[in-house]
C-alpha cells in the first residue's frame, strides 16, 4: 500500500497533502489506514468525522472510536452531527447523495476558514473506483461517468486510488490498526453494496485484473474528455451571458456541443436533456423550446440559444387604463409614464414614444401582447410578432413589452414601433416605459461527479 500511495502522489502531484490536509475519517479500514500513514508525514492534519445520524448507537460508537484514535495519535479531531434523513426528506434526495453532499460541504467550509489546511483527503481506493464505474455504467452514463473517481478533483485528493481493499486490510493487519465496520455495508438492498458483494466478485473471476482495468479505462477516457473539452473552449468563449450564438451551436460536433451545453447550463444535464437540446438546434426554428424539468427550459432565439427558467416562459397578462402621470403595472416591475418628466429612481427607461394626441381614438390603455396583434407601419399592416423578430427581441421578453392601445387597436410599443400618422417626434403626448432595476445576481451551479465516499 505504501508504494502505491507513493505512485499516486508522484503521478498526480499530490505533495500538497503533506503541507496540511483535512482528512475524512469514518473509522473504517480505508480511512484508518490512510490516517495512520499520514499522521507523521503531514505538517498539520485535521481528522473530520461526520455522524450522519442514521445508525443510532452504532454511529455514536464510531464517533467515539474516531475521537479516541486521534487522541492516541495526537492528531487534531473534529466531529459533526448532521441529520441526513431529515435533510434528504426536505430536499427530496436519497440518503447516500445527501450524505455525500453534506460531507463535502463541511470539508470545504473547513478548508475555506482554515488556511493552514491546503486540501481535502479522502480514502477512495481501487475497489471504490471499480464500483463507481459499474454503478455509472448501469445508469447509462457518458464518458465522464466511466472515468470513475478522479484521483484529484479540485481541492480533493485520493492517494489510495491505486490501492486495493486487500492491500488496505493487509496494511491494517501488519500495523495492528483497529477499525470499525459499518453494519449497513453488508446490506445488499443498497445498490453499491450489491455491486460490491455480488457483481464485482464475478467480474474479478472473469478478469482478476479488473480493478487495474477500470483505473486504466478512467485514464484513457479522461484524456479523451480533456481533448473534447479543449475543443469546446472556443465555443464557450463565444457564449456570453449564457447565450450560445446560432452560428456557433449549429456547426459544432455533437460530442463538443454536448459539453458546451452542460457547461453553459450549469447543471448536470442527463442524456435525454442533451439529446432534446441537440435536436432543437439541428432543426433551428426561432421561438422553439423544450422543458428539461427541474425548472429549466432550453430555447432558440433568432441568432442564439439559451437556458432560461421555465417560469420565464409563462405568459404574463396585464391590462391597465392609462392616466396622466405615473401608471404602475402590477406584478411586472413596470411603470408607464404619460407626460411625466420626472426621473424614476430605481427604474431604467426601456422605451419612449412621442405621439400626436389628435390620432388617439377613445380611451388610452396598455396591455400585454396578444396573438395576432398588428399595427399599420410604413404604409403596411404588420404583425407585432414579425416586427419583434426583425428587431431580434427574445421571445421570452415579448410578453412583458407594453403595447399601448386605443379604441382603434395597437397605437405603439415604446421604443419599437408606432402607428402611421400617430408618431410625432415633437408630439404632445409622450409615453415612457420604465422597468424596475434588479440588482440581484444568480451564482452559477457547480456540478460534481457523483462519487462514492
Amino acid at each position: 500500500m505504501k508504494e502505491k500511495i507513493k505512485d499516486a502522489v508522484c503521478r498526480y502531484g499530490m505533495d500538497v497533502i503533506f503541507s496540511g490536509a483535512v482528512i475524512g475519517f469514518s473509522g473504517g479500514a480505508d480511512s484508518s489506514a490512510l490516517l495512520h500513514y499520514l499522521k507523521d508525514k503531514c505538517e498539520c492534519l485535521l481528522a473530520v468525522h461526520i455522524n450522519h445520524m442514521i445508525r443510532g448507537a452504532e454511529a455514536d460508537r464510531d464517533e467515539e472510536f474516531c475521537k479516541s484514535v486521534c487522541e492516541k495519535y495526537g492528531v487534531a479531531f473534529s466531529s459533526y452531527r448532521v441529520d441526513i434523513p431529515k435533510i434528504a426528506k426536505e430536499n427530496g434526495k436519497g440518503l447516500e447523495q445527501t450524505a455525500r453532499e453534506e460531507r463535502y460541504r463541511i470539508f470545504k467550509e473547513i478548508l475555506r476558514n482554515n488556511p493552514q489546511y491546503k486540501c481535502i483527503v479522502t480514502a477512495h481506493n481501487a475497489n471504490d473506483n471499480s464500483e463507481t464505474v459499474i454503478f455509472n455504467l448501469a445508469r447509462g452514463c457518458g464518458a465522464n461517468g466511466l472515468c470513475g473517481i478522479k484521483p484529484v478533483n479540485g481541492s480533493v485528493y485520493r492517494p489510495l486510488i491505486y490501492s486495493t481493499r486487500d492491500d488496505i486490510i493487509k496494511y491494517c493487519s501488519d500495523n495492528n490498526i483497529e477499525y470499525v465496520t459499518d453494519s449497513t455495508n453488508s446490506d445488499t438492498d443498497y445498490t453499491r453494496n450489491r455491486i460490491r458483494h455480488c457483481i464485482l466478485p464475478e467480474l474479478l473471476k472473469i478478469n482478476p485484473n479488473f480493478l487495474d482495468a477500470t483505473l486504466r479505462l478512467g485514464e484513457i477516457l479522461q484524456a479523451d474528455e480533456e481533448y473534447i473539452l479543449d475543443n469546446a473552449k472556443g465555443a464557450l468563449g463565444a457564449a456570453t451571458n449564457g447565450k450560445i450564438p446560432k452560428k456557433v451551436a449549429a456547426c459544432l460536433d455533437s460530442a463538443v456541443l454536448s459539453r458546451v451545453l452542460k457547461e453553459v447550463a450549469g447543471v448536470n444535464l442527463d442524456y435525454s436533456a442533451i439529446k432534446a437540446c441537440c435536436t432543437l438546434i439541428k432543426g433551428w426554428k426561432t421561438g422553439k423550446m423544450v422543458n428539461l424539468g427541474d425548472g429549466l427550459t432550453f430555447k432558440l432565439e433568432y441568432d442564439y440559444c439559451q437556458f432560461i427558467k421555465t417560469e420565464e416562459t409563462k405568459k404574463r397578462e396585464f391590462f391597465v387604463y392609462l392616466n396622466e402621470g405615473v401608471n404602475e403595472i402590477s406584478d411586472t416591475g413596470m411603470v408607464i409614464c404619460v407626460n411625466d418628466e420626472l426621473s424614476r429612481e430605481g427604474y431604467s427607461l426601456s422605451g419612449s414614444v412621442s405621439l400626436n394626441p389628435d390620432y388617439v381614438v377613445g380611451r388610452l390603455y396598455v396591455r400585454s401582447k396578444q396573438e395576432g396583434d398588428t399595427v399599420k407601419s410604413g404604409g403596411m399592416i404588420k404583425k407585432l410578432k414579425r416586427i419583434f423578430t426583425d428587431r431580434h427581441i427574445p421571445s421570452q421578453n415579448r410578453q412583458s413589452l407594453p403595447v399601448i392601445c386605443d379604441d382603434m387597436g395597437v397605437l405603439a410599443v415604446p421604443g419599437i414601433v408606432a402607428r402611421d400618422g400617430a408618431f410625432d417626434k415633437h408630439g404632445k403626448l409622450v409615453i415612457k416605459a420604465y422597468n424596475k432595476i434588479d440588482n440581484t445576481t444568480n451564482g452559477g451551479n457547480k456540478v460534481l461527479n457523483e462519487e462514492k465516499e
